[in-house]
């Protein structure tokens, strides 16, 4: 039997489409199936404080559970069994598959293929090969609009809330440096680094893409000449002038994609 994309199995289903019973070992108090060429990791998606959560439509955080007195021996053990996924040659001999559900729900989503990209004590992130379906999204506790983030603290906002928008953005008036991120289910990423002259407009058309800075084809400052900018976390960014427009201007960018979706053709994004 063969998974189809994006249809609900219960744990049994999912195990038996990969081979008998008996050779499946359960990890995590069953999130984790182990077959012989596979991980199915079954994973009950809430509040993202203490429950595995959607941070992308293509991007799952596995908060897994293992109780404090668990022996670390034992810990390494499953940590070898969910990452020792590739062979001497380097080539990959076992997948990640991803199901998702919620809590009391008895079957899962088959979300398809994932990367695990990273893993810790407290959680592991996952991309799926396939973004979910948008009515998917939303049921696992997507946000149907924006997800801006202001300074490290997230807030989301409804399509064409223009007061809303306007209320986090005046947040970053009066600060010598300041930044936001927007997001939403198509997964593309507007950043705005402001400081008290000029703003550092930088876009991303998939999490994993490159950025590209919307430059001001007015900018006459020199190719040398350097802006700095700094998160409220310490980090320290030096950025080509050129590469950066006015600080009004970065704002009102800025709300021109809240407003329209689309990147403003005013600048040159390279």
């Amino acid at each position: 039997m063969g998974l189809q994309l994006h249809q609900k199995y219960t744990i049994a289903k999912a195990v038996a489409a990969f081979g008998p019973a008996d050779a499946v070992e359960f990890l995590f108090d069953r999130q984790v199936a182990v077959v012989e060429n596979a991980a199915l990791c079954m994973l009950t998606i809430g509040d993202a404080a203490t429950y595995s959560h959607l941070s992308g439509a293509s991007r799952v955080v596995w908060k897994p559970d293992v109780p404090a007195q668990v022996p670390l021996d034992l810990r390494w053990y499953m940590h070898d069994r969910m990452t020792g996924f590739l062979g001497m040659d380097r080539q990959r001999v076992k997948e990640h598959h991803v199901f998702l559900g919620l809590p009391d729900e008895k079957s899962f989503l088959y979300a398809g293929k994932a990367h695990m990209g990273s893993w810790s004590a407290a959680e592991a992130h996952f991309t799926l090969k396939e973004k979910l379906p948008r009515d998917e999204w939303l049921r696992l506790g997507g946000f149907p609009g924006w997800l801006i983030d202001i300074n490290h603290r997230s807030e989301r906002v409804d399509n064409g809330d223009v007061a809303a928008f306007r209320r986090l953005s005046r947040e970053m008036e009066g600060e010598e440096f300041s930044h936001f991120s927007m997001t939403r289910f198509e997964e593309d990423v507007l950043t705005v680094h402001t400081n008290a002259r000029r703003g550092w407009l930088m876009y991303q058309l998939d999490p994993a893409d490159a950025c590209y800075s919307g430059c001001d084809p007015a900018f006459d400052g020199g190719q040398q000449a350097e802006e700095r900018f700094r998160c409220v976390c310490g980090i320290q960014m030096d950025c080509a002038a050129k590469g950066t427009v006015p600080r009004a201007t970065a704002m009102s960018i800025a709300e021109e994609f809240f407003t329209t979706g689309e990147l403003s053709r005013s600048l040159l994004w390279l």
